[in-house]
């Protein structure tokens, strides 16, 4: 008898795991870009049923009040699909949310029995998520808004204090767990999803800069260093060779108006990919040349540019291809060097020859 029960147990759990705390995942945003561990999300309007705990000891109430309406518990006696992941809002007093199904507005949804659970409509908005797995608490959750915010001030993205907890799994799944902190974001270059991100490095970043400045399509570039081992290097750091960072580039591109390939057209052409550690007089591991690819598909992209490239040098290409990390802002005075600084000698010798060598041969891409 009693190994019947715990197997009547064990099934009604597992049925309870799949059949409702395990639903269908429905479509609610896309992945617009990646920033390190983050992912910046667009996310279509969404159809809240909540519930607004009273004070800290009704906070337990929230799922069953919530499961209550979804289960039935409204006008229609309609049972609901559970969607996932469950909404934590911090902000909002540890308001508990589910989504409902992309079939359901805001007209349609059947009026809750109970008084407090409410209906509530969200417009489509701009959000980065960082992921974690394993049981959520308290502790976890503010390590990982703060990581979340770190990593938006290097980027500089600026962010609302909205920040959300998404669970993803039943308290009954002991494996594989999944949640996620997200916050809302107010940067021009996310609100367009053709908007991507490479960094580049070919000699010094003051070089690299100045070459992609005016080219068409070109959103947004920021000078600072990639591809080493420490934590928010200073220039000094990278430069001792210590640090194993690149002097690069962060390059926010429109492709809808210009490519991958283009983008590596104008780095190959601007800079020597033959010489190890050194750009003409720039000499140094920090003066390498790299590219840093996001994911497999940029990988394969720029491999295959530069083995089609290949033949047009007497040399082999040393060109470090790395999967992108993190980046870091260098220091402010690095930033529109050579615009701020044109006068000045190295702008006179170095980059000037070198930025006019470009638009002339690649004067398409520039702006007139």
């Amino acid at each position: 008898m009693k190994i019947f029960v715990l197997s009547l147990v064990a099934l009604l759990t597992f049925l309870f795991v799949k059949l409702i705390a395990n639903p269908k995942d429905y479509n609610h945003y896309e992945v617009i870009d990646k920033i390190e561990k983050i992912e910046i999300r667009k996310y279509r309007k969404l159809v809240y049923a909540s519930y607004k705990p009273k004070n800290a000891n009704d906070r337990n109430n929230s799922f069953s009040n919530v499961a209550g309406y979804i289960f039935g518990g409204n006008n229609k006696e309609l049972k609901i699909a559970m969607t996932s992941p469950v909404v934590i809002k911090k902000h909002n007093e540890n308001e508990m949310a589910f989504v409902m199904p992309n079939k359901y507005n805001i007209e349609n949804l059947p009026a809750p029995n109970n008084k407090y659970v409410n209906i509530y409509e969200e417009p489509s908005s701009i959000k980065a998520v960082i992921s974690y797995s394993g049981y959520s608490n308290s502790k976890i959750e503010e390590d990982k808004i703060i990581e979340l915010k770190e990593t938006l001030k290097d980027n500089n993205i600026d962010h609302f204090n909205n920040f959300e907890v998404l669970i993803y799994n039943s308290p009954y799944q002991f494996i594989n767990r999944k949640n996620e902190i997200s916050v809302s974001i107010n940067n021009v270059t996310m609100n367009n999803k053709e908007y991507n991100k490479i960094h580049i490095g070919g000699g010094c970043f003051w070089c690299i800069e100045a070459v992609f400045e005016g080219v068409i399509g070109i959103k947004n570039i920021v000078s600072g260093y990639s591809g080493g081992k420490i934590k928010n290097p200073s220039y000094k750091e990278v430069a001792s060779g210590l640090t194993n960072h690149a002097e690069v580039c962060q390059i926010t591109y429109d492709k809808t108006i210009i490519d991958l390939n283009d983008i590596l057209k104008i780095f190959f052409f601007s800079h020597d990919p033959t010489t190890l550690n050194r750009q003409g007089n720039d000499i140094g591991k920090h003066y390498r040349s790299i590219i840093l690819y996001n994911n497999e598909d940029e990988k394969i992209k720029i491999q295959n540019y530069i083995s089609n490239i290949g033949n047009i040098y007497s040399e082999e290409i040393v060109t470090e291809i790395k999967k992108f990390d993190k980046f870091y802002k260098a220091e402010e005075y690095h930033q529109n060097y050579f615009e701020n600084n044109g006068s000045q000698g190295y702008c006179r010798a170095v980059i000037s020859p070198k930025v006019n060598k470009v638009r002339k041969e690649l004067s398409k891409y520039y702006n007139k």
